[in-house]
């Protein structure tokens, strides 16, 4: 086990610079998933890491001693691949004993070794079987084995289960989970997938056009996107994002929905914390916490649903009010058909906004 820092690191590809200012700090035994777009250089930073990839400028310790001078061989960390890369004409036994046969441990040694990761990795039926004579998912097994067999002192993955079909990726997910709990290993972990991160991680990484967004436990992003990127790329479905403009009313604010004098009642706080100048300001509310009602209720907006995508255990309701389209989750067959009045209201303590020129979030919900 291990810390891993990266200060100020930057990296580039000829005149393109793909990561920028990357400052984060892995403590020792946390899972960390680093989540974002292809291309946000998020793979190119894991492989920094590793000593695949040299950066332009900045600094990377383990365990406080600076690596990013040193060869891959000479940092101790194990990588795992999205594609499996194990040797066909080897059995599992073999794959997973191979990188301790090249530092030459004894067969005694050897033998435990792999059995007790084979045990940890539920494999110990596999191993005297051929790569070809596996699943998907028991073959990506074998590569994390072949990874963690020689104790490293991170384990680094580069969306490892890409490949796989959905209920192997479930499986997968649990089984890597479970793994990093029994070995209390520092893991980091790539993906684009945000259930892959949210149930993984300790902390998510976000990143964005090489630059580090937002990093967090995963309820923290979910709960309190730091800006409009975050709020709109975790979540699925995403966070509504509708401009507005607010004002004074009463003993509260009126939050209008842009292009209608139609709108919704917050308390008064909202207006020392959000600034009231028109077309610089969003509201982004999460579809679980808009509200829809088949009879009128005080502060409801009348509305008109134009999609529903059912999902067996709820629905995902298009409303339509005015020129502002929100997305609301309901239980199924909640509303019967596209085109049906409704009423629609907010959880206004759920309720984030969001500076239209920055991106950032101007008032999280409380």
């Amino acid at each position: 086990m291990a810390e891993i820092a990266l200060r100020d690191v930057q990296k580039f590809f000829g005149p393109n610079q793909v990561i920028k200012d990357m400052n984060l700090v892995i403590e020792d035994g946390e899972f960390i998933v680093m989540l974002g777009q292809s291309g946000c250089g998020k793979t190119t930073t894991l492989r920094a890491i590793a000593g695949l990839e040299t950066v332009t400028e900045g600094t990377i310790t383990i365990d406080g001693e600076e690596v990013q001078d040193r060869r891959a061989a000479d940092r101790d960390i194990a990588f795992v691949f999205q594609s499996f890369s194990l040797y066909p004409h080897m059995t599992v036994y073999e794959n997973i004993a191979f990188p301790l046969r090249a530092v030459g441990m004894s067969t005694e040694e050897r033998d435990r070794e792999v059995r007790e990761v084979a045990e940890v990795l539920r494999i110990t039926p596999l191993l005297d079987r051929r790569p070809s004579a596996l699943s998907g998912g028991d073959m990506q097994r074998v590569a994390i084995g072949r990874a963690l067999v020689r104790r490293p002192k991170a384990l680094l993955m580069d969306e490892p289960i890409g490949a796989l079909d959905a209920k192997l990726r479930e499986e997968m997910r649990a089984e890597i989970k479970r793994l990093h709990m029994a070995r209390n290993s520092t893991s980091v972990y790539v993906t684009h997938d945000q259930i892959e991160a949210m149930s993984l991680a300790d902390r998510i990484v976000i990143m964005h056009d090489g630059v580090l967004q937002q990093i967090g436990a995963p309820d923290e992003v979910y709960l309190r996107p730091a800006n409009l990127f975050v709020a709109q790329f975790v979540g699925s479905p995403v966070m509504n994002v509708e401009p507005v403009q607010l004002s004074a009313n009463g003993d509260g604010a009126h939050v209008h929905l842009a292009g209608d004098g139609t709108g919704f009642h917050f308390d008064e706080g909202l207006l020392s914390a959000v600034p009231r100048d028109a077309g610089r300001v969003s509201l982004g509310i999460r579809p679980e916490a808009v509200h829809l009602s088949h009879e009128e209720s005080a502060g409801a907006l009348g509305g008109v649903t134009t999609n529903i995508e059912p999902l067996g255990s709820h629905d995902i309701v298009d409303v339509r009010i005015g020129e502002a389209r929100l997305r609301a989750r309901t239980p199924a067959g909640f509303v019967a058909a596209e085109g049906a009045p409704v009423w629609v209201s907010l959880d206004t303590g759920e309720a984030h906004f969001f500076d239209n020129e920055t991106g950032l979030a101007l008032r999280e919900a409380h």
